[in-house]
Formats: structure tokens, C-alpha cells, sequence
């Protein structure tokens, strides 16, 4: 196909264009503005012309240069009303066919900076000649106006009109190429540029790897870069910002030294583009020579550049370096944008308090919040789990109305009550929500997922794909926690049915989830068939597969994959070897697990959490060695909480040592004075040592304190419902049904001779 000069119209249909205007990357006005082929509007200028203009009809020979720089001012200024005064002067007035395009031309270049596309179009048509200015002004404005379609087709009938593209009208058309995201007309059109040896002019040139770099094709636009007989800074930049958006970080780095080493000299676009390479390169020795470069030009306190800069530093880590920037430079600029990527350095470095810290005095400093702001505000406030700031900072949200138009502030908002646990708190702002996103409905799922409400975290996900939402890797990753916790292998099974006709089945959350899914659900053999088809295994699938078949008690399993894993160079982490513990633990490998314990700090470099001490406590409480297990928290670094102490009490229970049990009792009961186990458990004891009257005691103390203990529940699922069922519940619609059920088993299993074990009932029982 050539696209030269005689492209007609019609041909137009065999390229592959867009279909729908709304997916163009700039086409937030597509669908307000119409395109060429709309009914046109007549311009009628009234009577009455503004004053400001101050001409009237008697001054039809006003000079053509005054009237085109009246509408200059126009267009610059956008003052629509006088560039119709001035239209319906020339259209009044006699003034000759070229002097007319020359009017018409400007009259429609201000209609289209001042958003009335449609009129300008009017013009456009009325016009009774064209220059190539004339084309360029629509093939501007169509892109401008998102209309990216129009805008080539406007270039197909400047071609077929006979009139040829200047520098200008090149550069524009390139820019509808990248609206229709099409490297094939790209390349179309550079041909034609390079046939009439437009190619080495700047201008033209710069627009083109401009192009390719926004199409994906960066080493197009190096090809193009590398052609050009001279540079400026507009190319320089197009090179280092095509780069950087295309992730050769360090590419563009080195292509920012070549132009500060006497190529040309940066300017603030310079120094913004290469510190996002640098800040994803995570080299604060690089970010200090673009500081560097900055000081020097004397636009470090630039708001733009400045931003950059403290951006780039917490991105490499270094939040001094990004609090000092800030200090030196915007400590009392009234302009929000240093203090939210300050706000966001320390959010998303875990620093919350430092961000919620500099967020009040950005208040008190009487400085405007907007979006970007809540959003770091309500991570770090999720991150610190400061509920009653949060609940402060969300009503300023509600005062402003940003909640009713801002879904991203929205989540975060909800994202932080899920933190903080408060789950109808979530549910209220989702509700309220007059736009939902992916994020939306994922951080809702995540939140009944984490609050151990399975059955509303799947129910809440069938509603969404109701909805029409297509899941993530995050929100399928807390459905498969939630069939997890609720052991629905089936369903799991469906969700990984799902997951392969999505692609997402090799994301790394995924198939850690799923590993860990299939092994709670009781299917070993799945989990395990899981990771042998990941390619590279990760430290969390590891983990992962390590802790499931320690659960299920293949506790020589477990340990041969650990040592796998650490042949192939993956370093253990703290929950890593926590599984561990776990497995030597439930295995009796008393000594295996005291070695692991041991070599924690010294050889993998982990300090010991309280869960690992309480690993140890149960490894020792399991084979009987309580005496060595309360020496053992004796020289503990830290004081023990209540989990270790309960670990302690779990075993003096299987070992019936009442003595350390009733320590263990008083310190968990110093702690949290209703924890109902503690008393079941040391109850539990003084039965199993023959202390009936302590044990029935003790459960009076127990009812005198109001403490209750919370009912143990079996459930099952039965076509997509789950059934509970309770103790002497009563409750069930079904329950006569399964108590003759129940009755029915329990003469079947006595008749193959067992015997239910009465030690822990204190009244009389069959």
C-alpha cells in the first residue's frame, strides 16, 4: 500500500483503527465534542459586539494583521465571545479570498483552543480555499479534542486535495498515530516524511521518536535519534523520557550524563524524566548528580523538579536525602504537591508516622488536600492502623466531597478501615460508593477474607463477577484464603479453573495461594503438583509448600524441601523457618528443631520472633520436658506473651503438671483476663489429675466471672451453601433430621465396640 499522496478517503477502512473513541489514551472529550462528519452550527454574531473588541461595521477595512492579532489574543486568553465578534465582523466584511483563508484560518484555530470544535469545523467547511494551515489547524484540533480518527482523515484529504503537509502538519498527524496507538500508520507517515526529506529537520524528527517511544517501539525512536544531524533540548528529553517510560531506566540515565556533558544543557523536563529512571534504579549515588545538576542550574526549588527529587530519593530509600530536599526548598511553599510526595515517601517507606506527622502540618499550614494526598494519608493510617485519625481525616473527606467523586480515595479510605478491623466501616463506605472499581470490590473481599468471614468474601466475589468486574491476581488471591478457611476444595478447585482461562494461574501470589489452599483443604498431593509446575519457585511458594505437608504431619517431607530450597540458593526468611519449627515440633525432632532455632540468627540472619519461642515451647511441652521448657522462657530476650504462655499450659495439660499449669494460667489470666481456653484448659488439668472438685471449681469461677467459652462448630457445604452445626444446637431448620442421624451413628459405632471418653464431664453422662 503507498501512502504517499493519493490516499483517498475511502481507503481508510482497510487500516485498523480504533472502533471506539473512549479507549483513545486522550479522549477524556471524545464523547462532548462531535466529529467533522456532525451537523455543523452557523456562527450569528448579534448586533451588539462587545465593547472590548471596540470596532463596528463602519470599519471594514481594518487591516488583516490587526485582526489575526486579535484573535492570537483570543486564543491565548480564551475569550470565545470576542473571537465570535471578530468572526462575524469578517464574515460582514469584504476583504479579498486569501486574506479571508488567513481569518478563517486563525477563526477556526480559536475556536478550537476554546473547545467549540463543532464551530470550528463550521468554519472549516465554509472556507472558500485552504491552505496547508488550514488542515493542520483541524488535524490539531481533532487530536486535541480526542477525535483521532477525524484528525487522519483530515490528513488523508489534505493529501487528496493536492496540498502537501508542511513540518507543522507532520507533527500533528504523528500525534493522531499515537491517539489511535497504531505503529502502522506511524511508519506510514515517516516513510512519506522521509520521501520528502522532512526527516532532517528537528522538529519533525523529534515527533517521530517521540511517537515511537509512546508506541512501544523505543528502538525505532533510538534509529531516529541516532539519524538526527543535530539535537536540542526538545529531542534530548523526547530520548530520556521515551526511555524511561519504556523501563530503560538505565539507558536513559546514561543518555542524561551524554547530554549534561556539553551535548546540550538540561532543563527541568530533563531532570523530572531521569529521576523516575533513577528512582527505579534505586541508586542514590545517581540521584545525587542529578541534585547535583539541579543545584547547579538553579532550579533545585523548581516545584516540579523538587517534587521529582524527593520522589526519586524515598523511591532509592534514602528519606533523609528526600526530607532535606523538602526543608531546603518547600517547608513553607504553599503548593501541595512537595508535601504529597513527601507524604508518600514516608507511606509507602512503612515511615506512617513521620507521614501522618507532616500531613498535620501541612494542615495547620493551611495548605489545600487533594486526592493524591488522602490517598498516602489513609495508607499510612492502614498501615499504623490509627482508626480514630482515620475516622478525623475521612470526615474532612466527606466536608470536601471528594468521597462522591473519587474512587481511588474511596478505596483507600476502605482499605484503611480493613486494616483497622473495622469491617462495617468498609461495607458502609463501599455502599456509598457512586463508582466502583476492580479495586473496589477487590478490597471488600479482602476484607471479609481477612476477618475470617469466608462465606461473604465468596459471595461478595460472585456478585462482582455478576457486575461484570473481571478479577485480579489479588482479588482471586483472597478467594482462594477464604476457600482456605472454609476447606471448600471444590470451589477452590473452580477458582483455579478460572484462574487458567485468565492467565493468572503463574502469577507468584497465585500459585503460593494455591499451594496453600489445596493443603488446607486436605489435598497434599494437588498442593505438591502446584509447585512442581512453577518454574522458579519463590521464598513464599517454598514456604508455602514446606508448611503444608508439615500440617498434614510429613514432617521428613517437609524437611527434605527445606534442604531443597536452600540448594538452590533461596535464603530462608522468618516464616520460612517458623514451618520449620513447626514440622520438628509436631514430629518429636526435639533436637532437629533446638538446632534450626539456634542457627536463626548466625546462620540465616533472622531474629527470633515470639512465635518462633513459642514453636520451641511446644517442641519441648510435646515430648514432656516442661521443667526445660519454663527454664527456656526464663532466658527469654523479651517478655513472653500470652500465645507462650498458653503453649506452656497446652502441655502441662497432656502432661497433667498442674503446678506450672496454674503459672501458666495466672500469667495469661494477668493478660487477658477473659480468655475463656485458659480456664478449659488448667480445668481440663486438674481432671486429668484426679482434681474433680478443682476442676468443677474452677468452672464456677469461670460462670461467677462471666466468661464464656465460644461453642466449637463442624460445617459442610452442600451446593454452594454452608451448613454449621453446633453442640445441642437447636437452631438448624433440619435438626430433627440429624439428631435421628446422630443417634442412629452413635448405636453403630458402639456396637463395633467404642467407648466415649468421660474424664472432662463433671455431671452424670450415659
Amino acid at each position: 500500500m503507498t501512502f504517499s499522496m493519493k490516499l483517498s478517503a475511502s481507503q481508510l477502512p482497510l487500516f485498523e483503527l480504533p472502533t471506539a473513541v473512549s479507549n483513545n489514551r486522550t479522549g477524556s472529550l471524545a464523547v462532548s465534542v462531535p466529529s467533522q462528519t456532525a451537523k455543523k452550527s452557523k456562527i450569528v454574531v448579534g448586533r451588539n459586539r462587545p465593547e472590548s473588541i471596540g470596532i463596528s461595521e463602519t470599519y471594514q477595512q481594518t487591516q488583516v494583521q490587526d485582526l489575526i492579532d486579535v484573535l492570537r489574543d483570543c486564543a491565548e486568553k480564551g475569550s470565545i465571545r470576542d473571537a465570535k465578534a471578530v468572526h462575524g465582523l469578517v464574515l460582514k466584511s469584504n476583504f479579498v479570498d486569501k486574506d479571508l483563508m488567513v481569518l478563517f484560518n486563525h477563526a477556526a484555530h480559536v475556536y478550537s483552543k476554546c473547545s467549540e470544535f463543532r464551530a470550528a469545523c463550521g468554519v472549516f467547511d465554509e472556507m472558500p480555499q485552504r491552505n496547508v494551515f488550514s488542515w493542520t489547524v483541524m488535524i490539531v484540533g481533532s487530536t486535541e479534542h480526542g477525535l483521532f480518527f477525524d484528525g487522519f482523515k483530515f490528513f488523508c484529504e489534505m493529501l487528496n486535495s493536492g496540498i502537501l503537509p508542511d513540518k507543522f502538519a507532520y507533527s500533528a498527524i504523528i500525534q493522531s498515530c499515537i491517539g489511535l496507538d497504531s505503529l502502522e500508520l506511524g511508519k506510514m507517515v515517516h516513510a512519506q516524511i522521509v520521501m520528502r526529506g522532512f526527516a532532517t529537520h528537528i522538529f519533525v524528527s523529534t515527533s517521530l521518536l517521540n511517537m515511537y517511544a509512546k508506541l512501544g517501539s523505543i528502538e525505532d525512536s533510538y534509529w531516529v535519534f541516532n539519524m538526527m544531524t543535530e539535537h536540542n533540548q526538545v529531542s534530548w528529553n523526547a530520548m530520556i523520557s521515551g526511555c524511561t517510560s519504556n523501563g530503560l531506566h538505565l539507558e536513559a540515565f546514561d543518555l542524561f550524563v551524554r547530554m549534561k556533558n556539553g551535548a546540550c544543557t538540561p532543563n527541568m523536563y530533563t531532570l523530572v524524566s531521569v529521576s523516575k529512571a533513577v528512582g527505579k534504579l534505586v541508586d542514590v549515588n545517581m540521584g545525587k548528580e542529578v541534585q547535583n545538576c539541579a543545584s547547579e542550574l538553579g532550579i533545585e526549588g523548581n516545584v516540579l523538579v523538587g517534587t521529582a527529587l524527593i520522589d526519586m530519593y524515598s523511591k532509592c530509600g534514602s528519606l533523609d536525602d528526600a526530607r532535606s530536599v523538602f526543608d531546603t526548598n518547600f517547608i513553607n511553599c504553599g503548593v501541595n504537591t512537595p508535601w504529597n510526595a513527601m507524604i508518600s515517601g514516608y507511606s509507602q517507606s512503612g515511615c506512617s508516622q513521620e507521614a501522618l506527622e507532616l500531613y498535620v502540618q501541612m494542615c495547620q499550614n493551611g495548605i489545600t488536600s487533594d486526592l493524591y494526598t488522602y490517598c498516602s494519608v489513609f495508607n499510612a493510617i492502614a498501615a499504623s492502623k490509627s482508626l480514630q485519625f482515620g475516622r478525623v481525616v475521612h470526615g474532612m473527606v466527606l466536608k470536601c466531597g471528594l468521597d462522591l467523586m473519587v474512587v481511588s480515595v474511596n478505596n483507600a479510605i476502605a482499605d484503611a478501615y480493613s486494616k483497622c478491623g473495622f469491617l462495617e466501616d468498609v461495607r458502609k463506605v463501599f455502599d456509598r460508593m457512586e463508582e466502583r472499581d476492580i479495586v473496589s470490590w477487590t478490597t471488600l473481599v479482602t476484607a471479609y477474607s481477612q476477618s475470617s468471614l469466608g462465606e461473604e468474601a465468596l459471595a461478595t466475589f460472585c456478585l462482582m463477577r455478576e457486575e461484570g468486574f473481571a478479577p485480579n491476581q489479588f482479588t482471586f488471591s483472597s478467594v482462594l484464603i477464604s476457600c482456605a478457611s472454609l476447606c471448600f476444595l471444590e470451589y477452590g478447585r473452580q477458582v483455579h479453573g478460572l484462574l487458567c482461562k485468565a492467565g493468572l494461574d503463574t502469577e507468584k501470589c497465585i500459585e503460593s495461594a494455591l499451594i496453600d489452599m489445596y493443603a488446607k483443604c486436605g489435598s497434599i498431593t494437588e498442593a505438591g503438583k502446584v509447585f512442581d509446575k512453577i518454574s522458579n519457585p519463590d521464598i513464599v511458594s517454598w514456604t508455602a509448600i514446606i508448611s503444608g505437608y508439615a500440617q498434614h504431619g510429613l514432617v521428613e517431607d517437609a524437611l527434605q524441601l527445606f534442604r531443597r530450597m536452600e540448594l538452590s540458593g533461596i535464603k530462608a526468611n522468618a516464616v520460612t523457618l517458623l514451618c520449620v519449627l513447626f514440622a520438628c515440633s509436631h514430629g518429636g525432632m526435639v533436637e532437629e528443631g533446638l538446632f534450626y532455632f539456634q542457627q536463626m540468627e548466625d546462620g540465616y540472619g533472622v531474629v527470633p520472633e515470639m512465635e518462633h519461642y513459642a514453636c520451641i515451647i511446644d517442641l519441648l511441652g510435646r515430648v514432656g520436658r516442661l521443667d526445660d521448657a519454663m527454664e527456656f522462657i526464663r532466658k527469654m530476650p523479651m517478655e513472653p506473651n500470652e500465645m507462650v504462655w498458653q503453649t506452656l499450659l497446652g502441655g502441662c495439660r497432656v502432661h497433667g503438671n498442674v503446678e506450672l499449669g496454674e503459672i501458666a494460667a495466672r500469667k495469661i489470666l494477668s493478660i487477658r483476663p477473659e480468655c475463656s481456653a485458659t480456664y478449659v484448659l488448667l480445668s481440663n488439668t486438674y481432671i486429668e489429675t484426679g482434681s474433680y472438685e478443682d476442676g468443677l471449681s474452677l468452672r464456677n469461677v469461670m460462670k461467677d466471672q462471666g466468661v464464656k467459652k465460644e461453642p466449637g462448630y463442624s460445617w459442610i457445604s452442600v451446593k454452594g451453601r454452608v451448613h454449621k452445626f453446633y453442640s445441642g444446637d437447636q437452631q438448624h431448620p433440619q435438626k430433627k433430621e440429624i439428631y435421628v442421624k446422630l443417634e442412629e451413628l452413635r448405636e453403630k459405632i458402639k456396637a463395633m465396640g467404642y467407648v466415649p471418653d468421660l474424664r472432662y464431664v463433671l455431671n452424670n453422662a450415659d
